[in-house]
């Protein structure tokens, strides 16, 4: 049995002109009382550049409990003073983790209030250095603060926090408990015989910290996350004029024993391809997924965005909720397959190929062509939400191997070598024959390399492989023992 954690977007649906005042109020408090406790612990946190693991992990736990004690200074409500201290370790926590890859990172900062654009260009026209040119650079494509505070975290999943109620008409509720003692919106709020999905038990109560908000929730939504799982933490989210309530559930699910390997060849013409294999390196399934519709409509978005920027100095056009969606469609597939088969899924480690963290790019310096098409392909992405869909079901997150030599090593004989790849879509060996689309090739070669990985173990860093220990080799000697 394992632990599983989802999050449902659930719309506040037509709050009154009180409620969102509430709302806001208490968001933007919260935004405030953020960035002035982020500023406190700067300076702590960047003496912890460098330093052991533990001892980070140690002062950052203590600096959490600092911010805890300057948090209950605030005037805020209890979801709030609960909340904050999660933000500001998260990010000092990131930080440092970025530092530590060698990233460049820089502190966060708030956005400045007014337009930057102005000032820029005068900075701009004075700068003499190359320092000095960059900054201005930077300040004129930066963009003046928005009005919308930042999300809330809430914590609590009680009468302190959020609670997901029901009335005897079965809609959905959320009591969220928002303001302190000294604000102008604390009044006595009644709920009365309603039920807690938490727990199904009858609540009445009133309050004065909080109030009670309907949700807008599909059935699909209300049969997946309220019946089936238990709320442990949310956020409240101001956007577009609208207000939304993410809520985290917790679900139990029953770990799936793997006993065959799905490997999965992330690709340019076909945007994932996949083969299940037993561990005796049999075939049990493949398919592809192609992937030009996304790529032609990424191009055309891309040239329109190029186009707006060109005229207007700026541009908002966005392709990537279409890419989402393709991402996450092809991933309930990839899922569906591997709870079929009872599959561990393995991806190929193309960290550095899709600007991970230790890849850094130079300021102002474009990407190559290749880079440019495998980020719009959205491998990142994909792995990303493979590694939560998984284990929703019960089944292990994706496993990563090194993809050198997966693409032109035959699967069949072993033979490597860089003339097998005939072309992008076409695999053909130069010693045995065998012919074969090359991407659904290469996901075989993926989901073979992590039983040779099982059976090899990782290579020695510094150290020379054997050449028997070679992938190639094992291959070739595990594809004779099961033909003898």
């Amino acid at each position: 049995m394992s632990k599983v954690y989802k999050t449902c977007l659930f719309k506040i649906h037509n709050p009154s002109k009180r409620k969102r005042a509430m709302m806001l109020d208490s968001m933007r408090r919260a935004d405030r009382a953020y960035w002035t406790l982020l500023d406190a612990v700067e300076e702590p946190t960047k003496q912890l550049i460098g330093k052991d693991k533990k001892i980070v992990r140690e002062e950052l736990t203590k600096l959490k409990k600092s911010v805890e004690m300057m948090a209950a200074k605030f005037p805020l409500g209890e979801s709030a003073k609960s909340g904050l201290p999660y933000d500001v370790h998260a990010q000092a926590s990131s930080f440092l983790e970025l530092i530590n890859v060698g990233q460049d990172a820089s502190w966060p900062t708030r956005k400045p209030k007014e337009d930057p654009y102005p000032e820029a260009l005068n900075l701009l026209t004075q700068a003499i250095t190359l320092e000095e040119l960059t900054t201005a650079t930077e300040a004129m494509s930066s963009r003046p603060r928005s009005n919308d505070p930042r999300p809330l975290s809430i914590m609590r999943n009680d009468y302190r926090g959020t609670q997901l109620l029901e009335d005897d008409k079965a809609r959905l509720f959320a009591w969220i408990n928002l303001h302190g003692q000294k604000s102008r919106f604390y009044r006595p709020v009644t709920v009365a015989n309603m039920v807690n999905t938490r727990n199904g038990e009858i609540v009445s109560f009133k309050r004065l910290s909080g109030d009670l908000f309907p949700l807008e929730c599909s059935k699909w939504h209300y049969e997946r996350f309220i019946k089936e799982g238990q709320l442990q933490s949310s956020k409240l989210i101001f956007r577009k004029d609208s207000f939304y309530l993410a809520c985290t559930f917790e679900f139990i699910r029953e770990d799936i024993d793997c006993v065959t390997y799905l490997g999965i060849d992330r690709g340019i013409e076909e945007i994932a391809s996949y083969a299940v294999i037993s561990d005796d390196l049999k075939l049990l399934d493949q398919g592809s997924f192609e992937g030009s519709t996304l790529r032609d409509y990424q191009r055309k978005k891309e040239a329109r965005a190029k186009e707006t920027q060109r005229r207007k100095g700026q541009s908002n056009i966005s392709w990537r909720a279409f890419a989402d969606h393709t991402v996450h469609s092809l991933a309930n597939k990839i899922v569906d397959s591997a709870l079929l088969h009872a599959s561990q899924v393995v991806i190929e480690d193309l960290t550095a190929i899709s600007q991970g963290p230790q890849h850094t790019r130079p300021k102002f310096r474009p990407r190559n062509n290749l880079t440019k098409v495998l980020n719009r392909a959205q491998y990142q992405k994909l792995a990303n939400v493979l590694e939560y869909k998984l284990p929703a079901v019960g089944l292990p997150p994706p496993r990563l191997v090194h993809a050198a030599g997966t693409s032109i090593t035959c699967n069949n004989c072993g033979y490597r070598d860089k003339e097998n790849r005939k072309s992008q879509a076409e695999f053909k060996c130069l010693e045995c024959g065998h012919a074969e689309n090359a991407d659904l090739h290469a996901a075989k070669n993926i989901a073979a390399k992590y039983i040779y990985w099982k059976e090899v173990g990782p290579k020695v860093k510094g150290k020379k492989l054997v050449d028997k220990y070679k992938y190639e080799n094992w291959l070739r000697e595990r594809r004779q023992r099961s033909t003898n």
